[in-house]
């Protein structure tokens, strides 16, 4: 499954904020340890704020943290805010719909796939990806995987 930039930036930024969600994380602490492009990561934590994902605190000790239950943030709900487009329901085939004959040949198929994908995203969630024996590796993977 490809994922725009923006959309893995996303994750990773979230995911990586849900190790420790009293932590006030600054945009540096952030870049230096995801390596997200500054300018990208900068309207990104905008944009996040704005959608109400994470606050941000202001002043000498400020940073950002993660506003919401991490069980209340669905991998879909992300995707939703970040890169609507991605759910626009594109044809297999990348146009934005089927012009081969009525429908293409991939369509049925295609379309049971984007459903399962969809559930899946909407049914996993942040505290779903920090759950586990050893939470940091867990995430460390999770933050790898998506680098990839």
């Amino acid at each position: 499954m490809n994922f725009t930039k923006t959309t893995e930036y996303a994750f990773r930024i979230l995911i990586y904020m849900a190790i420790d969600e009293s932590h006030l994380y600054s945009v540096d602490e952030i870049f230096n340890k995801l390596q997200i492009p500054y300018r990208y990561l900068r309207k990104l934590m905008t944009n996040l704020t704005k959608s109400d994902f994470i606050v941000s605190i202001q002043g000498k000790n400020g940073g950002y943290k993660i506003s919401k239950r991490l069980e209340n943030v669905s991998l879909l709900d992300i995707i939703t805010i970040v890169d609507p487009e991605y759910l626009s329901g594109k044809c297999f085939f990348g146009f934005e719909n089927c012009t081969l004959l009525p429908i293409c040949a991939m369509h049925d198929q295609w379309e049971a796939v984007r459903t399962n994908i969809t559930a899946i995203l909407g049914n996993t969630s942040l505290a779903d990806l920090k759950q586990g024996n050893n939470q940091n590796q867990i995430l460390t993977n999770a933050i790898h995987s998506l680098k990839t």
